[in-house]
């Protein structure tokens, strides 16, 4: 059963910017989210991971292990944000622990909440491509 998302929005391709459907939400400006677009190549295809986590949250230290081994396999940017504290995770409205935001670019995002045994895998296997191995068994 896929993982429900409480957050999402798909634009392909992106608006023109001159067209009225160019209005990216407004936490899309966050720093962490421009800095993120800034960078990024144009053509990159891995998408940004933010888990929002906390101290207290006692589900949130095997999303971190989860994504943790998801990086060994899958492509994708990660970066952590303490939920308590973050100005995003506020912007959000993230209630429920531990959550992924997945996103592409301003327009083609999804957020998860919640994220219960399996979940993170499954978040990742459907949004990041798998990573070339060269292993021994190649």
């Amino acid at each position: 059963m896929p993982v429900p998302s409480t957050l999402s929005r798909c634009v392909f391709p992106p608006p023109p910017a001159d067209s009225d459907d160019c209005v990216a939400a407004e936490w899309t400006e966050h720093e962490l989210i421009r800095s993120y677009l800034a960078e990024r190549p144009e053509n990159a295809s891995a998408p940004l991971v933010v888990q929002f986590g906390s101290e207290q949250c006692a589900l949130c230290p095997k999303a971190t292990l989860d994504l943790d081994a998801a990086m060994k396999n899958y492509r994708f940017e990660w970066q952590h944000e303490d939920a308590t504290t973050s100005s995003l995770a506020e912007e959000l409205e993230v209630v429920a622990l531990p959550a992924l935001l997945v996103l592409r670019d301003a327009f083609n995002y999804t957020l998860y909440q919640k994220l219960r045994n399996d979940d993170v895998l499954q978040v990742v296997k459907f949004h990041c491509q798998p990573r070339f191995v060269m292993d021994e068994d190649f």
